[in-house]
């Protein structure tokens, strides 16, 4: 067993070519590592949604004409996903500090479920903008009626966008 202790010592000195920063960085990625392969499933997950939610808002801008500024929208997406990111490893945090629990992922599948939810509501909105007229035309109305109801006034759904003045359905 003393054997196989020594050789894990070699091994690891090689790797880290004898150095203090190196072991530091194999040890740092051991456990980053133990800490996210359990959900990484979940966060491609959270990604994935948050991916096709640019992919949206950004037909309904070339829709509508208008300019589409890269460094905004970039900008705007991976503070989401950063977002997302600390959300889903504070609740694995919490998993694995204080309830202790290894195979149970309840707060980061509760916390995946909520951002993919925002997310695909989103998304919803977006394809609700470029086509008023498909399968989610009731979700239309309860955007509209919500709408109204948070400012107070009309809002009048148009097919064209013509005037900068009103409100032609959800971007997100």
């Amino acid at each position: 067993m003393q054997q196989v202790f020594t050789s894990i010592a070699h091994m690891f000195e090689g790797f880290s070519a004898g150095t203090w920063y190196g072991k530091l960085a194999i040890a740092l990625g051991s456990v980053l590592t133990a800490f996210y392969s359990p959900i990484v499933a979940l966060l491609v997950c959270c990604f994935a949604f948050t991916a096709v939610d640019m992919f949206y808002g950004i037909k309904v801008s070339h829709k509508f004409k208008r300019k589409i500024e890269s460094h905004k929208s970039w900008s705007g997406t991976i503070t989401k996903l950063l977002d997302e990111w600390i959300v889903i490893s504070l609740a694995r945090l919490l998993e694995m500090s204080v309830i202790n629990s290894d195979g149970v992922f309840v707060l980061t599948g509760g916390a995946t479920v909520i951002i993919g939810l925002t997310e695909l509501w989103s998304i919803l909105e977006n394809l609700n903008t470029l086509n008023p007229h498909g399968p989610w035309k009731a979700l239309g109305k309860f955007l509209k009626k919500k709408g109204e109801d948070y400012i107070g006034t009309e809002i009048e759904i148009n097919d064209e966008h013509t005037d900068d003045n009103k409100l032609v359905g959800s971007e997100s």
